[in-house]
């Protein structure tokens, strides 16, 4: 009796057609901040994260890894709420994804203080999105 292959490891994306899963086949690691505070649409069901994610795939630009609620400074209370969201993303082209993901961002109802935050050279950046549009490649 042969037994089937292993499931591949989670951390290693699964292969399909357009979507290579080998580690040099990407480019970056980039990940998004949404501001919760200032949010202006409520995703209880994560479906931002998901629309994300089929963009990347569909554009062969990459796919999220994962996303969660990062928390804030302690209130007098002593609870610390949700400050942000943040969505990781396997880029298989930083630059085209960073594009896409600026003019995608807004649609779902990102907010001013939404910033994207990657490493080019060794340094490490973020585009923020400002009232006047985005600021790219600012040293953080």
């Amino acid at each position: 009796m042969v037994n089937p292959p292993a499931p591949a490891p989670h951390s290693v994306p699964v292969p399909s057609p357009g979507h290579p899963a080998l580690p040099e086949a990407i480019t970056g690691f980039l990940f998004v901040k949404i501001p919760l505070a200032r949010r202006d649409v409520q995703d209880p069901m994560h479906q931002r994260e998901d629309t994300i994610d089929q963009m990347l795939r569909s554009q062969d630009l990459g796919l999220v890894v994962g996303w969660g609620d990062s928390l804030g400074e302690r209130r007098p209370d002593g609870l610390r709420p949700p400050a942000y969201i943040r969505i990781d993303i396997n880029a298989y082209d930083l630059h085209a994804a960073r594009s896409a993901l600026r003019a995608l961002l807004p649609t779902l109802g990102a907010p001013v203080g939404t910033e994207i935050h990657y490493t080019l050279a060794g340094h490490h950046l973020q585009d923020i999105a400002r009232e006047t549009g985005w600021q790219l490649e600012q040293i953080v």
